[in-house]
């Protein structure tokens, strides 16, 4: 496994270097994304994905007051359509639904009008039984390297950003929180990156709002960055496909992303820092 080393602070990359080499991860990174998309096991797990209510913000939140880990949620009958079956006693999640009403009006054309919310039960993957689902393809880059770990958790600090290490729930890595990152202590070293790319991009007022972009710009920083210091086994392309990015997406952001990776490797780079 490659490890961090020196303590020298002579670069390896002259700028003009530096940015070919990074412009070279991205690329290489978006090829990746594609093959990624069109894989039998992301297809099949994407498919799964459409089959389920997109809820609204304070359903979500409803759902996740009430079971953290919920991953996949449905009701009584839609799990039965996809063969599978709510466990006897298990209690349902509460979350609510609009009433709607039909009613014509002065002209004689139907209309809908929402006239209030009842409150009705989904149920969580877990709480299920019967056909198996397709698992999400793994997006987790695990590799750990304490000494380049230590050197982002300084780098973080000099810009007002604490990091703090501590247990997520369910399948949470890392969490961005604007001056604030929480890490899984089995969060791979890519993740800080991810975090720090989050807290450096994504936390003034000019941030892009779509979540698919805030997650592809992040994570590709983070690919970049880990790339470039060489810890293995990235599944950043699968990560970055399940936010539903491509290669156009990723090229589009281009700049962006070298900046941010640029701006990182320059105040943590040393001369020869991964030795195999």
């Amino acid at each position: 496994m490659a490890t961090v080393t020196s303590t020298q602070t002579k670069p390896r990359f002259t700028s003009q270097e530096l940015s070919a080499k990074l412009t070279e991860h991205i690329t290489e990174l978006a090829e990746e994304t594609d093959a990624a998309r069109l894989s039998e096991a992301m297809l099949e797990y994407l498919d799964l994905c459409s089959k389920f209510h997109d809820y609204s913000p304070s359903n979500v939140w409803l759902i996740m007051l009430s079971c953290p880990q919920a991953t996949h949620v449905a009701g009584f009958r839609k799990w039965k359509s996809m063969g599978r079956y709510v466990r006897k006693g298990e209690r349902g999640i509460p979350i609510l639904a609009p009433v709607i009403v039909k009613d014509k009006d002065d002209d004689g054309e139907e209309k809908e009008q929402l006239v209030g919310f009842k409150v009705v039960y989904v149920f969580d993957v877990s709480q299920t039984e019967g056909e198996d689902l397709p698992e999400a393809p793994n997006w987790k880059s695990p590799e750990q390297n304490e000494l380049l770990a230590e050197r982002l958790i300084k780098f973080a600090e000099s810009k007002g950003i604490t990091v703090q290490i501590k247990e997520l729930s369910g399948e949470v890595q890392g969490m961005s929180k604007g001056g604030a990152i929480l890490l899984s202590p089995e969060a791979g070293t890519k993740t800080l990156v991810h975090e720090i790319a989050h807290e450096l991009m994504h936390q003034d007022e000019g941030r892009p709002f779509d979540r698919k972009i805030l997650e592809l710009e992040a994570e590709s920083v983070g690919y970049v960055v880990a790339k470039h210091f060489g810890l293995e086994d990235l599944a950043s392309p699968n990560y970055v496909a399940l936010h539903g990015a491509s290669s156009d997406l990723i090229m589009k952001h281009l700049n962006r992303i070298r900046d941010t990776a640029t701006q990182i490797i320059k105040a943590i780079e040393v001369e020869e820092v991964i030795k195999d």
